[in-house]
């Protein structure tokens, strides 16, 4: 019985400077599937969410708008098989992720949701210390642009922050405490199928790795991803993941990723037959 797989891939508007390694990925990635004769074809988002019926056992997913997880989650019911699931794309949003991050045990920075809306939810805030520097991320989504990230230094600041998200029409923020220390992107296939870690600078040793490896295996099996990735912050307390990212771009690791997905992808249609 030949195999079939269908590519979805991101919205270009959630793909802010990343619409060709977006595509990259997932392209090299069906190119992986082609080789062990599975039937493999795309499409973008919007056709995905509008379209017809899809004959496809898996789905490769790298969508995010609520039109196309709802779609997604219908052809999950019906029995498709989907890297990543609608629901673990979901959880990737701010107003998620926070949550799914502390349930896993990872080490992150603590975080709040707050309306942005005022008066200030200052009981909302007590186990920040804002004056300390904090990080205010759109709630509703991923980061878009370099507005839906911004830092803030006391009380005066943040309050001025939630106004211009507010002003935005963005209802909602995570505030996250802000970590010292250099930044570490991370990038794992869930399975044991991949994992490797880029620091911003100097080298990244191997118990940190191994560390971080464990950490952020944990998140994406609480999350429920497949292809994932993220920001972590080291220091010499250790580290803590500020960020998680359904099916990231891998631009650096592309090659090694795209195989990577390809046996996921393979065992998960084996298993399900």
């Amino acid at each position: 019985m030949n195999r079939r797989a269908i590519g979805v891939y991101r919205e270009p508007q959630f793909s802010p400077g990343k619409v060709e390694a977006d595509a990259g990925i997932m392209d090299a990635v069906l190119s992986e599937l082609s080789s062990y004769g599975v039937t493999t074809s795309a499409v973008d988002a919007d056709g995905f969410a509008t379209g017809a019926v899809v004959e496809a056992e898996l789905i490769l997913a790298m969508c995010q708008s609520e039109a196309a997880l709802k779609r997604l989650a219908e052809v999950e019911a019906n029995g498709a098989i989907a890297l990543n699931p609608a629901l673990a794309i979901r959880n990737c949003y701010r107003d998620l992720l926070g949550v799914g991050l502390v349930r896993a045990g990872v080490p992150t920075p603590p975080g709040v949701l707050l309306s942005t809306g005022m008066p200030l939810d200052t009981r909302a805030l007590a186990a920040l210390d804002i004056d300390a520097g904090v990080y205010i991320k759109r709630g509703d989504m991923h980061a878009l642009g370099p507005d839906d990230v911004r830092p803030a230094n006391g009380r005066s600041e943040l309050v001025t922050e939630l106004e211009a998200f507010a002003r935005r029409g963005i209802r909602s923020v995570f505030v996250q405490q802000a970590a010292e220390g250099s930044t570490l992107k991370f990038y794992g296939v869930s399975g044991g199928e991949y994992f490797s870690v880029i620091a911003g600078e100097g080298e990244v040793s191997e118990a940190v790795s191994r560390a971080l490896a464990e950490a952020a295996t944990a998140a994406a099996s609480m999350l429920g991803l497949h292809a994932w990735g993220g920001d972590a912050i080291l220091n010499e307390d250790g580290f803590q993941i500020i960020d998680f990212n359904d099916w990231p771009s891998y631009s650096r690791v592309r090659s090694h990723a795209a195989r990577a997905i390809a046996r996921r992808a393979m065992k998960m249609l084996a298993r399900a037959r």
